[in-house]
């Protein structure tokens, strides 16, 4: 019961972040695409955008439920945890927050978006295809999308539930009790689900380029990976909600620190 009240909470955040994310990804879109590429991508939906926004909410808010019970259920043999939310919700208790925990959190995140915009604007662009008219969505709706999908569903899904499942498996197969997982378990887990986390880019990054190629590839693996690295550590050794967190700070400062400076002085 204490899982199904974490996992169904997470749920509810995963719902509520489908609703921001669908609109953002069709601005995207609608930026990058033709007015005629764009016009036939809507009329191939087989719902109104409201009823799709609806439909992908549930799918996202289900799904979200169901990895985090597994995941959940996984982390009593990994020594993986949720400290701040299994204090809150499974015992009832006020949450106690690592000051020091968060402090790297907000700060890491923050030097991730820097990493990021910076490697993308002087490494990857100047050989990247120009996409449309390259104005990007609204900046409180990419905001919003990025916290709650970015922050929270995908924290769910490649941190909780794939590298808890990663670590888990390596621990079963090699009869490992939780004082006895060596820390190589937990850097496998890490790096395979960056490695997969980047690689789950790659269909949106095709879509979106109209192309795979070796610049567009790397891009996707360098950008994604290292950060995905962080967050997995941060799992590790503070807790999920600090992963959060900092996955959370890095699309605030992106979306309201630097890209809109690079808008301003270009």
């Amino acid at each position: 019961m204490k899982h199904l009240k974490i996992a169904l909470f997470l749920g509810l955040l995963g719902l509520l972040a489908g609703a921001f994310v669908v609109p953002f990804q069709l601005e995207s879109l609608k930026n990058t695409l033709t007015a005629a590429e764009y016009a036939k991508m809507m009329d191939a939906f087989p719902f109104p955008l409201p009823v799709m926004i609806i439909i992908a909410s549930l799918q996202i808010g289900v799904l979200t439920t169901i990895v985090s019970w597994i995941g959940l259920k996984l982390t009593e043999r990994t020594g993986l945890t949720l400290p701040l939310l299994r204090a809150w919700i499974a015992e009832k208790k006020k949450p106690v927050i690592d000051l020091a925990a968060l402090k790297l959190a907000l700060i890491g995140g923050a030097i991730g978006s820097f990493f990021m915009i910076l490697t993308d604007l002087f490494l990857f662009q100047p050989h990247m295809p120009k996409l449309g008219n390259s104005e990007g969505a609204v900046w409180w709706k990419a905001t919003l999308a990025g916290v709650l999908y970015g922050g929270i569903v995908e924290e769910v899904l490649m941190r909780l539930f794939l590298m808890t499942l990663i670590v888990w498996l390596l621990s079963f197969i090699f009869k490992k009790s939780n004082e006895t997982i060596p820390s190589s378990f937990y850097w496998i887990g890490i790096i395979l689900a960056a490695l997969l986390f980047s690689a789950g880019h790659l269909p949106a990054t095709e879509a979106l380029y109209g192309e795979l190629n070796n610049i567009i590839i790397a891009r996707a693996f360098v950008l994604n990976g290292v950060l995905a690295v962080f967050f997995g550590y941060l799992f590790w050794k503070k807790g999920l909600e600090y992963a959060m967190i900092a996955h959370m700070m890095l699309h605030v400062v992106t979306q309201l620190v630097l890209l809109p400076l690079i808008k301003l002085i270009s």
